[in-house]
């Protein structure tokens, strides 16, 4: 060898500081380590921040905790996310509701950027933890049986790179090397314990960054006030006459009793006036390029209403009036309208901190499925006061015409009745006569057509020769199809005259069938987003086929129009002026589409004008249930129901509504369960960290002993185990799995 190459010569170490150690003792476990005669004690720097190292872990689970019970609880914020001492009033109904919604958003805007920086500082926080925990249980593996692998060393410094988790070295190096003598199974199970715990730490610390964002940032959510039991329903006046001194605004129970039902006319003839003129203008629109038919709203109180707003299913369901004046008190309570004794059921500060607030009460509501023809009228006398009404040209939905008859006065049945008014004309003394109009109610109706009559034998009789002998009992329980099923029972029929045609049996005629649900009327209180005060429903059922309809008073119809028993309206009013144009061209056929339209609407109207009015009854509720059971039994009642009130308001608030905000409790969950085994394992293992400096002194000072011969591949090499003990002069020292193989060999008997 050229001699400018060879290598210096080693300075020879003294031999007692490698010098085999013939006693055992722990602290070496067999391995010639330099130590002093007596242990020397930790510094006081070091326990002072072994201590602090522990209590801040112990620390992360105050922020954690409380994140989590802001979520769980829902803790609602306010109008805006930065809402010190809970007033931040959106002031969503002054003048300056505008400039104050930018002033919240710039809070809510600020705050969220600070809280992200919070988000990240818990993630931080967290990792911190996560490695102190890995080092902690890397630190129990190496002190005893055969060490721990060294794949396993800096395992507490690469943890947080989320590809960590597909190193094959991380889930290889508990197995036995070729040069390593058996391993127990046991302590193979312990150390891949110790890799799935530092793969889950992976996990948790590349997730507690977005699952704490999501827990810290509150969000806008529609948030629901309890609900306060306010009514049990306890029926409906629908198929008895209008009575009472409050049922109906502008009358007493004299006028009510006597059926002049004119006195409604101060209060709401000026709103079917209104409805009329709105469907001759909006069907006129409908004619224009880009236009359609808006239909009109009707008052009541403070708010308004539409009657097709909540068409379902051909079922046309209509507000009731007793409803919307409760619920019109409350609104104007809420809204600060009102200064009363009784606050409202609501907490007045969900309102003025909220975004926007939507009132809702349940109660009853009236359905109605409406259809209108053209035809003819055949009236058949069985006896004094007892007749058969029969009308031509009946059609269903898939156009089959049939004739409709109808029983009225027979029998006892307070379910058939009659009424009638007049339209008079412009001129009340001019020679043509006023038109008719008839409200009938029947129990039962019967169809039939050249063809068919469903085994009735009602066609043999439709004639005064046979009528009086026929069994119009039995006629009238013949089952029907399931399609004409819905429209035969409790059947009402609005027939109205031809004014100037001498065909004193034509006839404009619209039947329903009527039904009730029990929906929940919301109002939006912000005149910004609802200025008109409108009031819509929601949860409204799907009509079965076989659903029975109820009975109907005509005295609600006669109501509804205000008009007397046997009375006439004003020819001069806007409705009858409509109507009286209207029924000669569609009786003739030359009406266009938009005038049939326009006579729809205004019945609809109409009708829906009289069911709106309907009284119910009800009663103070009762406490509520205490078990789920009777609870669940309480829900089911359709006889009884007990309706509630409460509010939705659109506020910042914590809350687990969403997937995600689930998945970060869990996170955080599992990783404050983490913590907890961290700040065990310090308290009760007495486990001190060491910088790496320290540990990178320890690997440098220690002395190849073969350990690693034969082996190669890193795969290999990271399964060679090292046992990390002090040597008693607070220096760590490495001991390799042959010298702990050897000593536990020698100690062996």
């Amino acid at each position: 060898m050229d001699p400018v190459y060879q290598p210096l010569p080693l300075k020879k170490e003294p031999e007692t500081s490698y010098r085999p150690v013939l006693e055992h003792s722990p602290s070496s476990n067999g391995y010639n380590v330099p130590h002093t005669s007596e242990p020397r004690p930790p510094r006081p720097a070091r326990i002072f921040f072994h201590w602090l190292w522990h209590l801040l872990s112990f620390l992360w689970l105050a922020p954690i905790g409380t994140l989590l019970y802001l979520n769980f609880s829902r803790h609602v914020i306010g109008a805006s996310a930065w809402c010190p001492h809970g007033n931040c009033n959106a002031e969503t109904n002054s003048a300056n509701a505008i400039e104050r919604a930018k002033q919240l958003d710039r809070q809510d805007h600020d705050l969220n950027g600070a809280l992200q920086f919070v988000a990240k500082a818990l993630e931080v926080w967290f990792a911190f933890v996560a490695t102190s925990l890995i080092y902690d249980m890397g630190v129990l593996f190496a002190r005893r049986g055969r060490g721990l692998p060294v794949g396993y060393l800096m395992s507490h410094l690469e943890f947080s790179d989320i590809r960590y988790i597909i190193n094959p070295l991380l889930w290889t190096s508990p197995l036995p090397h070729r040069n390593s003598t058996p391993e127990k199974r046991a302590r193979v199970i312990k150390l891949y314990i110790f890799a799935f715990t530092t793969a889950l730490l992976t996990i948790l610390a590349n997730l507690m960054g977005p699952a704490t964002a999501v827990l810290v940032l509150p969000t806008l959510q529609w948030i629901e006030t309890p609900h306060v039991r306010h009514q049990t329903f306890n029926g409906i006046g629908l198929d008895f006459q209008p009575s009472g001194d409050d049922v109906l605004s502008g009358c007493d129970s004299s006028q009510l009793l006597a059926r002049n039902y004119s006195c409604t006319g101060s209060v709401y003839g000026p709103i079917l006036d209104q409805w009329a003129a709105q469907s001759l203008a909006s069907t006129r629109q409908q004619n224009t390029p880009d236009g359609d038919v808006l239909l009109s709203a009707s008052q009541e109180g403070s708010l308004q209403f539409l009657l097709n707003a909540t068409a379902n299913n051909s079922v046309i369901w209509i507000p009731n009036r007793q409803v919307l004046r409760n619920m019109s008190h409350e609104y104007r309570k809420a809204s600060g309208y009102l200064v009363v004794e009784d606050p409202p059921e609501y907490p007045d500060r969900l309102f003025n901190n909220s975004l926007q607030t939507i009132l809702h009460q349940q109660g009853p509501s009236l359905g109605a499925q409406v259809g209108c023809y053209v035809g003819e009228t055949t009236d058949l006398t069985l006896a004094d006061g007892r007749w058969i009404r029969c009308y031509t040209n009946w059609r269903t939905a898939e156009n089959a015409t049939y004739t409709k008859c109808f029983r009225l006065g027979i029998g006892d049945s307070d379910t058939k009745y009659y009424s009638q008014f007049y339209l008079q004309n412009v001129q009340k003394d001019s020679q043509r006569a006023k038109t008719g109009v008839g409200v009938y109610y029947a129990d039962k109706a019967m169809y039939y057509n050249d063809t068919e009559d469903f085994g009735s034998g009602i066609k043999d009789c439709v004639n005064n020769e046979t009528a009086r002998l026929c069994d119009w009992d039995r006629i009238f329980s013949t089952p029907l199809p399931i399609e004409l099923r819905n429209t035969s029972t409790n059947v009402g029929m609005i027939s109205y005259g031809i004014p100037g045609e001498n065909n004193t049996d034509a006839r404009v005629y619209c039947d329903h069938v009527t039904y009730l649900s029990y929906p929940t009327y919301s109002v939006d209180t912000s005149t910004r987003s609802n200025p008109q005060n409108l009031v819509i429903l929601n949860n409204l059922p799907n009509i079965q086929e076989d659903t029975i309809p109820l009975a109907v008073h005509p005295g609600w119809f006669l109501a509804a129009w205000s008009v007397d028993q046997d009375g006439a309206l004003d020819g001069k009013r806007q409705i009858v002026k409509e109507l009286k144009r209207l029924l000669p061209i569609i009786w003739d056929g030359s009406s266009s589409e938009s005038d049939l339209f326009e006579f729809i609407l205004m019945h609809i109207y109409a009708l829906g004008q009289s069911l709106s009015m309907v009284n119910f009854y009800w009663d103070e509720p009762a406490a509520a249930p205490a078990s789920k059971q009777a609870q669940a039994a309480e829900d089911r009642d359709r006889i009884h129901p007990v309706f509630h009130t409460f509010a939705s308001i659109h506020v910042w608030a914590y809350g687990l509504s969403g997937r995600t905000s689930k998945l970060g409790v869990a996170v955080v969950g599992l990783g404050s369960v983490l913590v907890l085994l961290r700040v065990a394992l310090g308290i009760f293992t007495g486990v001190q960290e060491r910088s790496t400096v320290e540990v990178l002194r320890a690997a440098f000072e220690h002395r190849h002993e073969g350990e690693f011969e034969g082996l190669e591949e890193e795969s290999h090499l990271a399964k060679v185990r090292y046992q990390v003990v002090d040597d008693g002069s607070g220096r760590q020292r490495f001991i390799p799995e042959k010298r702990t193989s050897r000593w536990s060999h020698a100690m062996s008997p």
